[in-house]
Order: C-alpha cells, then structure tokens, then sequence
C-alpha cells in the first residue's frame, strides 16, 4: 500500500533525526561518546549518512525531479558497500570473537567465528558494490551527454575535496608553531578513542584522508627535526653515501658496507660494532654481535632517536629482533587539562622499515629506515642512540634475574650526533 505524504514526510525526519544525531556523534562533538568505538571515524558517518540519506529520499519524493531520487538511492546503495568492505577487510577481528556454552560444554577463546564473519560481510560487500555500480551505470547512460559533462566535473571537484584540499594539515589560528601542532594531534587522537585501537596503532584512515593525524604528525615532526642543530661543542658524525644499498639478509658482506661509519659500542671487549650508511632513499644499519650465540632466546638491536625533539614527542625508535621483524614506536604527550601532560607510546608508526637478522657463529642485524618516513634530512644534525641486548640472565629455576647488554653508544640524556653527510 502507498504511504501518504504525510507519513512520508514524517518517517522522513525521523530518518533524518537519526542519521543526523549518529553523524553529530562522528564529527568529535562529543568525544567522551566515541571513547569505545573500535572503528575509524567514518564508519559511523557512513552510518549516519545511510540513515540521512533514506530521510532526504523520503521527504523528497514528488517535490523534486526523478534524477535527483535516483543520485540518492545509488549514494544509499555505495554506503552499503563500503561499510561491509570495512568489516570485511579492515575491522577488528575482535568483532566476530564468541565463546560459551553448549550441551554442559564450554567452548574456548579459541573458537571464533572471525573468518566466516569476514566471508559473509566480504561477499555482501562485493555484491553491494557490483549493485551500486551497475545503477550507477545506468543512472549515467540515461543522462544527456550535456548532463554526463556536468557530472565528470561534479566529480572531479569531489575527489580534488576529498583527495587534496581535505588532506591538507588543518590551519588552526591558536596554534603557533609545530610543537604545539604535535600537542593537538596527540590530544585529539586521545579524545577520540583511536589511540586504543589494535593497541595503540598509528591512525592512518586512508578515508576520510582529513582525518590523517599520522600524516600530520610525521610532517610536523620532519618539520622540527630538519630545523634542528647540535649543541655548542657537540661532535657530529658524518654518514656517508653508498652507491649501492646493501642486502638486507643478515649477513653484512663487507663489499656492500664497504665505506660505512663504524661505531664501537661498549664495553668494547664484547666487540659489538654497528655500521652506518646511506643512499637516496633509505638510512641503513648494521650491528655485529660476537657475544651473541644463541639461535633462541632474546635478542635485539634498537636504535633511538628524534630524542627530545618536542616537549610532546620524546622520541621515535625502531627494533629488530632475532626474526628480522621490526617494530616502530613513538613516545609522545599529550596536555591534560589541569594536569600533567600525560605519556603514550605510539606503536607501527612505520610502514616501509625492514629488517633481518641471522646467526652464523654469531648474531648479526640489519635495518632500513625510510629517511622521508623517518623524518631524517640530508645534512641536517640528529640525536642518536644504539642498544643490543641480548638473552636475559635467569636464576636456577628459570626466573629472570637482569637484562643482559651486549652493547651501548650513547644514552637518552647524552646520545651521539650524526648527519647524512652533503653529496
């Protein structure tokens, strides 16, 4: 049976209400709101706008032209698609975990459903998409070619928004520099709730790409560090260019380190040296560890820096353990209302670091910094400091007693200075 005007109009605005009110959620108006969402932000706008958009149509039907009916139901058709695509390949598999009871049977943590959830939405996700597309297709062979002109350029105004204009760092006129601008970003991604997202993961939302506070973050960051200077008197170590980059398999074959900075780390009886170079692309390290034998166990090399860069970013540092696998971690602030600026450590903040590590006789690392990634300019001073520990000292019964150093250069408070050296 139809549905009158007036019932159309009013689950119009109820429709609209709704979507509104979850979209007010999503802008950050209430950040206290958003403390346990275990999503990106633009999902629940994307939430929000089906709702807003089953409103529009509602209370638009018969007051405006068919084409305009049709716009809103392909955009209800597109949001349909992308939120399962999220689910499906970017949610937590936390959302699809289950556990309980059958028959006087308990079922453990490690039953879940999590693949089958990502199948389904996955599935639905490519249908809704193979749908949307084809309306949209034949939404656009029904216009005129004037018509079809007019939208090529609608949407290449839309995606010069959403691609360039709204990726930009914000212009906020109370923020005066970039340590402030490192505050802010720290503070809004606390407020809200992504900082507890996969534990503490960087916030890279690809889309909506104004919403980038990493991106901010490491740009902000670079900023302030090719500014940087070394104290009055300071030594700075040059690192030289290689013309071809080494293999990272842990093996440090001397021809492709051949010309590095070598760097004794102490106490030297234990031999620990660590190499240095660069090239155009990336800053590379290898550390030699005769004390080390064991093929299990602990081991890591870390290297620190950007110490001290801000009063709200402390440091940035990237480890390699016995797999080669690298870990990437920032430790920053944020301000606190009346309190003391509160610490949190940042973790994967690095996308294109590697690693490896191999034990022939002895253990051997390597690690690849991207130096755009890294914030790390040519010619320009930076703080460092080199680490190596290696398996821990345990009691008789297996108890760990103390961590085990194979090697040191520099500290937090008195690291040493490098700069890739001018070509």
């Amino acid at each position: 049976m139809s549905a009158s005007r007036g019932q159309r109009d009013a689950f119009g605005l109820i429709a609209l209400a709704v979507g509104a009110g979850i979209m007010a959620l999503g802008s950050g108006l209430w950040p206290d709101a958003l403390r346990g969402l275990n999503a990106p932000i633009w999902v629940l706008l994307a939430a929000g706008g089906v709702f807003a958009l089953a409103g529009a149509s509602l209370a638009s039907h018969g007051r405006t032209p068919p084409w305009v009916q049709a716009v809103i139901g392909n955009c209800i058709l597109t949001l349909f698609a992308v939120i399962p695509a999220w689910i499906a390949w970017g949610g937590s598999r936390r959302g699809f975990s289950a556990s309980g009871s059958l028959g006087g049977f308990w079922l453990t943590a490690g039953f879940d459903f999590a693949d089958f959830g990502r199948l389904v939405f996955g599935g639905s996700a490519l249908l809704m998409g193979l749908i949307a597309l084809a309306v949209w297709i034949a939404w656009l062979r029904k216009l005129s070619w004037t018509g079809r002109g007019w939208f090529v350029i609608a949407l290449a105004l839309a995606a010069q928004l959403l691609f360039v204009t709204m990726p930009a760092e914000p212009r906020w006129p109370d923020v005066a520099d970039d340590h402030q601008r490192l505050a802010r970003y720290a503070l809004l991604v606390e407020d809200e709730g992504w900082a507890r997202i996969a534990g503490g993961e960087a916030r890279r939302w690809y889309f909506p790409p104004w919403r980038n506070f990493e991106d901010w973050t490491k740009a902000a960051r670079s900023r302030l560090a090719a500014s940087r200077t070394a104290p009055a008197g300071q030594e700075v170590l040059d690192i030289p260019f290689i013309a071809t980059p080494p293999q990272l398999d842990g093996s440090i074959g001397a021809d492709e380190w051949r010309g590095a900075r070598r760097i004794e780390l102490a106490p030297q009886t234990l031999g620990t040296v660590v190499q240095v170079a660069a090239d155009e692309r990336y800053l590379y390290f290898a550390a030699d560890v005769p004390a080390d034998t064991t093929r299990e166990g602990f081991d890591q090399f870390r290297v620190w820096f950007h110490i001290g860069l801000s009063p709200w970013l402390d440091n940035e540092r990237a480890f390699v353990d016995r797999g080669g696998a690298v870990s990437a971690l920032r430790q920053t602030r944020f301000p606190w209302g009346d309190y003391a600026p509160r610490p949190r450590t940042d973790w994967r903040i690095y996308e294109r670091a590697r690693g490896a590590s191999a034990l022939s006789g002895h253990r051997r690392f390597e690690l690849a910094l991207d130096r755009d990634e890294s914030g790390i300019a040519p010619g320009v001073a930076f703080p460092l400091w080199l680490e190596v520990e290696g398996d821990p000292l345990r009691d008789a019964a297996g108890k760990f007693k103390a961590r085990t150093s194979l090697g040191r250069a520099g500290s937090h408070a008195a690291p040493l200075w490098l700069r890739i050296a001018p070509r």
